[in-house]
């Protein structure tokens, strides 16, 4: 007659301690793919997060300068639109670091004037909730879009967040690039008192972080052509 033998305590506890190192390796594993999973989600959301607020920039500044010229009574050269300090302009908020911030106009509602008139009249105004000056800047780690005050500037008037809360911006600058064509003399550069035409890019380098998680970061550049651009009848 055969005997039945059981594990020994021994046994039963190397037993024990392999299954559980084998369980244990599993959550492991599991845990790591869980937290990469997890990053990629935030690089992916920071990724298109920065993408979008690019494009916004990319365009509205595309349309810095434009105005509704009426032929045969507007000269190209008279565009209030860039004349002053309606002109592309860089500077910065306070506290932030230099040219985070660009103000820029455009005739939004095509009366060929700067300011919107009350009620959408046409017609210069001072009212400060429609003025047809823009700008972009850097402030407290957002991006921000200005949409009204009496001075335009980077410091005061009204600005409005338009980046995730999630999502700190660390670096927002922007760099202004010139070509200048002498209409005079196309065989010479631009000089004072010849009649020119002034070609402007800007460059926008944006980086940020996940607030969620700051090892999470993303940096992207991109240049927009200025579409309208700035005649000189006499170069200054």
């Amino acid at each position: 007659m055969l005997k039945q033998r059981g594990f020994s305590l021994t046994e039963l506890m190397i037993g024990s301690t392999v299954g559980l190192l084998v369980i244990a390796g599993a959550l492991q594993l599991y845990v790591l793919n869980l937290r990469a999973t997890n990053d990629n989600l935030r690089l992916s959301r920071l990724n298109q997060e920065l993408r979008a607020t690019l494009d916004l920039l990319r365009n509205d500044l595309r349309r810095a300068g434009h105005w509704r010229l009426e032929p045969g009574t507007d000269a190209p050269t008279d565009n209030p639109f860039q004349a002053g300090d309606n002109d592309i302009r860089l500077g910065r908020a306070t506290g932030e670091a230099p040219r985070s911030c660009i103000l820029y106009s455009y005739d939004l509602n095509g009366d060929r004037q700067v300011g919107v008139g009350p009620s959408g009249l046409a017609g210069p105004t001072t009212s400060t909730d429609n003025l047809e000056r823009f700008g972009m800047r850097l402030r407290a780690g957002q991006v921000q879009m200005r949409n009204g005050g009496a001075a335009f500037n980077c410091t005061s008037g009204s600005w409005q967040a338009v980046t995730d809360p999630d999502t700190d911006i660390t670096l927002l600058r922007f760099e202004s690039i010139e070509t200048c064509h002498n209409l005079s003399d196309r065989a010479h550069d631009c000089v004072a008192g010849d009649a020119a035409l002034l070609r402007r890019q800007i460059r926008i380098a944006l980086h940020a972080r996940s607030r969620s998680d700051p090892n999470i970061v993303q940096e992207l550049t991109s240049t927009v052509a200025i579409a309208n651009d700035k005649l000189f009848s006499a170069y200054p």
